[in-house]
C-alpha cells in the first residue's frame, strides 16, 4: 500500500536530526492540513500521516529535500544501506471500504492479504490523494452502505487477517451485488 521504492545513488549529507526538520517543513509548506508528522525511529527519519496526500507526492517532496533513499513501512525499510526515510501512511475504514469496493469490482475474486496480486491490487487504489473517496458515486455510496452495516454473524477470514480482509470478507458476506443495487436505487 505504498508508493514505488526509489534511491538515489548520491545521497545528500545531513545528519538525521537536520534532514527530519527539513522534511517536516518541507512536508508542512506542501501538505499544510495533511497532518504529516516527521519523528526518528533509530535514527531514520520517519515520516507518518492518515489518509491524505499519495504515497509518490510526498515522495517526491521528500527527494526535493534530500537525496535519499524512500522506503515504505516494512520489513524491507530496515535493510542495511544508506541514509533513507521510512514512510508510514495509514488508512481509514472509509479509505479501505472504497478500496476493497474496486478491487472486487475489476476482479474475479474479492481482496486477501494472502495473494500478493492482490495486495498490490489494493496498494494501487490506495495511492492516490485522499482515499477515503473515489469520485465514483455508486463506488462512494455502496462504501457508506457497507460501513454503516453490522458485521455478518459468519464470515471468512484468513489466519491474522488484516482490516482489508475484515473488510473485504464483510463486502463478500453481505454480497457486493447487493449493495451495488441498493446503492445505485440510492444515486438514480
Amino acid at each position: 500500500m505504498a508508493p514505488n521504492v526509489f534511491f538515489r545513488p548520491r545521497p545528500t549529507k545531513l545528519g538525521p536530526d537536520e534532514a527530519s526538520r527539513r522534511l517536516e517543513s518541507a512536508l508542512a509548506a506542501a501538505f499544510p492540513s495533511a497532518g504529516i508528522e516527521v519523528h526518528l525511529d533509530n535514527g531514520t527519519p520517519v515520516v507518518a500521516w492518515h489518509d491524505g496526500p499519495a504515497g509518490a507526492r510526498v515522495a517526491g517532496v521528500i527527494g526535493s529535500v534530500v537525496n535519499w533513499e524512500v522506503r515504505t513501512r516494512g520489513p524491507a525499510a530496515t535493510r542495511a544501506g544508506g541514509p533513507a526515510v521510512v514512510l508510514d501512511r495509514s488508512f481509514s475504514a472509509s479509505a479501505l471500504a472504497v478500496a476493497v469496493i474496486r478491487h472486487q469490482a475489476s476482479h474475479v475474486r474479492p481482496y486477501a492479504s494472502t495473494d500478493e496480486g492482490a495486495v498490490a491490487g489494493l496498494s494501487a487504489l490506495l495511492e492516490v490523494d485522499d482515499p477515503a473517496v473515489s469520485g465514483y458515486p455508486v463506488v462512494d455510496a455502496m462504501a457508506t452502505l457497507l460501513l454503516e452495516a453490522s458485521e455478518p454473524e459468519v464470515m471468512t477470514l484468513p489466519d491474522d487477517p488484516t482490516p482489508a480482509d475484515r473488510m473485504a470478507a464483510k463486502l463478500t458476506a453481505l454480497g457486493y451485488d447487493a449493495l451495488w443495487g441498493i446503492a445505485w436505487k440510492g444515486i438514480a
